[in-house]
């Protein structure tokens, strides 16, 4: 069984947190299909107004799921290098998790968890 340390834990709640919103999920699907967009891109695209965006935005931020660049007044958001991994790690380890914790079945096997991170990255 995998432990995490209390920053480790930390981290994956805020990760958890981020992932779990509905709008915050499609500004995530929106930059992975799209690449790189600007605050006023991101907006028409999504329909998701101001401060609104910007609001979800920063918690994306926080998590370390986006970062952002500069250029002139403008600033773009992209997925974070890793982000996606992390995410489907941290996923991963959750599984786990819950497999191991798992009543087993009828047939005495512990039952497969549903979904995988390769599930969630299909999602976005």
């Amino acid at each position: 069984m995998t432990t995490f340390s209390d920053t480790e834990l930390d981290a994956i709640t805020d990760v958890l947190k981020a992932l779990a919103h509905d709008v915050r999920l499609k500004l995530m699907r929106t930059l992975l299909e799209n690449g790189e967009r600007s605050v006023g891109e991101l907006e028409t695209m999504t329909g998701i107004g101001q401060p609104g965006l910007s609001q979800q935005l920063a918690i994306l931020r926080k998590a370390e799921l986006v970062q952002t660049r500069r250029d002139a007044k403008l600033v773009f958001y992209s997925l974070a290098p890793d982000a996606l991994v992390s995410a489907a790690k941290l996923l991963g380890a959750l599984s786990g998790i819950s497999a191991a914790n798992a009543p087993p079945d009828a047939k005495g096997a512990a039952p497969r968890a549903r979904g995988s991170a390769a599930t969630f990255a299909r999602i976005l």
